[in-house]
């Protein structure tokens, strides 16, 4: 999935870190507070003696240390520091790339190359490895396929792993331009039954006929104007303040909002220079994009921090239609801001592109695709690994067994297998049909199971005997996208074969759908693509002709396109039974609420993939997942085991600038349990010393545990 070049796209500081990073980290401290002073509250309910309120994290973890450092604690695990088998569920990015880490850390840390193994077990069979990097092969000739999967990569700040992975991988030769605008002026458009060709003219009144005389549906100042910069200029104000208040402190972030002696923030009216960045991004996550651009007065921010454009639900749906997918607009509005301020990227050629200096692929556009198809990244991802996926390896239960290991009941294997700790990739979806009853799981880890959004997504590629596109009268040469109001929504022009013959056969991505537009045309699609779906395959013609044909020559445009079809293939991954959503879509107060939940291990078992990423939706974030899960789970054995020096070593490895992509964590993962500038935190409990966050959000699941088991024996023996 790719959204800049609907975005509104706001230029941040080119050395400032990226917002979303700030904004994740601000609201895993908040979560981890919350989730404290909740089981502060619980201790002081409880009638338990071995259990007093304490006001930190620190002073609780060593007020039990006792109880789970020796040997034989439940927490331990069965004695981890001689062997560790780890399961992985889940063949795509974030799976492999934990092995991947495993790995690493077994060829360069000597005392753990023998304690260390893992299986990773994919539903699928290997035809699918790689999960969502799926490319679809009509035949094994060059350029013959298109990616139903990822696609394309922005190269950006936020991308940077991507990139390493791929340098990595030793495929920085197999990447190739990619055309996301239309550079040449030719690609075509149709809303309200209008045709036109190439960008509309900058200040043409009612471009597409939308109004009509004495029918003012969308203000004819909007209307004159490009749907983006209409939405760039709405949030242009609630932006100019966040970034007035982020930018307060370039190295480091703004502390968290100031509280009260109750713990309650500041109401709104008492905002400082420092501290309203964060509270303005905390209405705005429990917000819509489509309550935002209704409103004029937000709730709880005075007009003069910052208000909405009060836009009419016509003038909506038109900039939604234009923009996005239907119903996009449901999005959180931080998601919205965060991502228009993150992900800028270049959107005209390089002028020295042309020039004999040798440059980077990604210079002439500031996108890429891979040569042969996204899903060569995950067969090279593989080749890597130590022990390869298991595949047709279903698994139907994960339970948290009495010692405290992991058990994983597969379909068709008569016993479950054991494991010492376990990190689960799939989509929540997928994870949400597993029997997870005895998996250990807080309340708030279900919830956002269940509840977390899932982005729906079909593709259609269509097989022609020649490019037609490429020829006259359309000369579509240089890749770039066809935006419409029809079903098929987006047409994607390839960017890999722009330089093959037109005259022999090619691949057109004609229909990418996302949102409310998936779920239609969804339902044409067959599980045995391209069998059973002639609606989809006239529907889709139809379309194209109309998108592609001026007045008078639909029917001249039609038969060109059908008669040189050869063959299509079209997939719904709301239907995947594997997947079951796109990527993960985050709704009001799903970021601030959910995210959280999902960062942080319940036992050995360890949540990752690109939902569990404040960059969902990316590769980057199905990587960053994975190197925060990996590095959790060494901080758990450091706290349980800390005269083990390997497990420090290993921390330190995944915290590494100079071994990318594995390293260093994340930065949307807080290195500090507190917004302080000063780093004096401590990976295990110290009198008087603050914990690092990763350090106190594992002690906190620990003394859950230990205080909710305590609760059960107390209630067996009162009976």
């Amino acid at each position: 999935m790719s959204l800049t070049g609907t975005l509104p796209v706001i230029l941040p500081p080119p050395t400032r870190e990226p917002y979303k990073y700030q904004w994740a980290r601000h609201v895993a401290r908040e979560k981890l507070e919350a989730d404290f002073l909740a089981l502060k509250e619980k201790i002081a309910e409880s009638n338990l003696k071995n259990w007093d309120a304490a006001d930190s994290i620190e002073k609780l973890a060593l007020a039990k240390s006792n109880d789970f450092k020796h040997p034989g604690s439940d927490l331990a695990g069965a004695e981890p520091q001689e062997h560790m088998k780890i399961g992985i569920i889940g063949a795509g990015v974030a799976g492999m790339f934990t092995a991947m880490i495993l790995d690493q850390i077994k060829e360069r840390i000597p005392g753990l190359k023998d304690v260390i193994s893992y299986d990773i077990l994919e539903a699928a069979g290997e035809k699918r490895l790689g999960g969502r990097l799926y490319t679809h092969e009509f035949t094994d000739k060059p350029h013959d396929y298109y990616d139903v999967g990822a696609m394309r990569f922005p190269h950006n700040e936020v991308m940077k792993r991507t990139y390493q992975l791929f340098e990595y991988l030793d495929m920085v030769d197999d990447l190739v331009p990619y055309y996301m605008s239309d550079y040449d002026g030719v690609c075509p458009s149709y809303f309200n039954d209008v045709q036109r060709v190439g960008p509309v003219p900058k200040g043409e009144e009612n471009p597409y006929g939308i109004n009509t005389p004495g029918d003012e549906i969308v203000p004819k100042a909007l209307m004159k104007r490009n749907p983006s910069d209409v939405i760039e200029e709405a949030i242009k104000p609630f932006v100019d303040r966040l970034l007035e208040d982020l930018d307060a402190n370039p190295k480091t972030g703004l502390e968290a909002p100031k509280k009260d002696a109750q713990g309650k923030v500041h109401p709104p009216d008492s905002y400082d220079h420092h501290h309203s960045g964060w509270e303005l991004l905390m209405t705005a996550d429990s917000m819509s994009t489509r309550q935002f651009l209704r409103s004029t007065v937000l709730p709880g921010i005075p007009e003069c921090v910052a208000k909405g454009p009060g836009y009419s639900f016509n003038t909506i749906e038109w900039l939604e239609t234009f923009t996005y997918a239907t119903g996009w607009y449901n999005q959180s509005l931080a998601e919205t801001v965060l991502e228009s301020l993150d992900f800028y990227v270049p959107t005209k050629k390089n002028p020295e592109a042309g020039n004999k200096v040798e440059k980077k692929p990604w210079d002439k556009t500031g996108w890429v695709c891979v040569e042969g198809g996204a899903q060569k990244i995950a067969r090279k991802m593989a080749a890597k690994l130590k022990k390869q996926p298991e595949f047709n390896k279903q698994v139907t239960g994960i339970a948290t067994d009495d010692d405290r290991t992991m058990s994983l009941k597969i379909k068709d294997e008569p016993k479950p297998r054991k494991y010492f700790a376990v990190f689960n990739s799939t989509t929540l979806g997928a994870l949400q049909r597993m029997d997870l009853t005895k998996a250990g799981l807080r309340y708030g880890t279900k919830q956002a199971i269940r509840s977390l959004g899932y982005g729906a997504s079909c593709k259609v590629g269509m097989k022609f005997k020649t490019a037609w596109w490429m020829k006259s009268p359309h000369f579509i040469k240089e890749g770039g996208i066809a935006r419409t109001d029809l079903p098929l929504r987006v047409c994607v022009y390839p960017s890999y074969n722009i330089h093959d013959d037109p005259e022999k056969s090619a691949v057109l991505l004609c229909s990418y759908t996302w949102a409310q537009d998936a779920q239609r045309i969804g339902a044409l699609i067959s599980p045995d693509s391209p069998q059973n779906e002639d609606d989809l395959r006239e529907l889709l013609i139809h379309n194209l002709a109309l998108l592609h044909s001026k007045p008078g020559t639909y029917k001249e445009v039609y038969d060109v396109i059908n008669k040189n079809y050869e063959t299509h293939h079209a997939y719904d991954w709301y239907a995947d039974n594997n997947m079951s959503g796109a990527f993960a879509y985050f709704g009001p107060s799903q970021f601030s609420e959910m995210w959280p939940e999902l960062i942080r291990p319940n036992g050995w078992l360890f949540l990752i993939g690109e939902h569990a990423s404040a960059h969902h939706a990316w590769i980057v974030g199905a990587l960053e997942s994975a190197v925060r899960g990996v590095f959790q789970m060494f901080e758990s054995l450091h706290i349980l085991k800390p005269e083990n020096p390997d497990y420090i070593t290993a921390m330190e490895f995944l915290d590494r600038k100079d071994v990318g992509p594995f390293g260093p964590i994340p930065r949307e993962f807080p290195r500090r349990q507190k917004d302080k500038k000063v780093d004096d935190s401590r990976n295990v409990p110290e009198e008087g010393k603050d914990l690092t966050y990763a350090a106190a959000q594992i002690l906190l699941s620990f003394l859950e545990m230990m205080f909710e088991a305590d609760q059960k024996k107390a209630s067996t023996t009162s009976e």
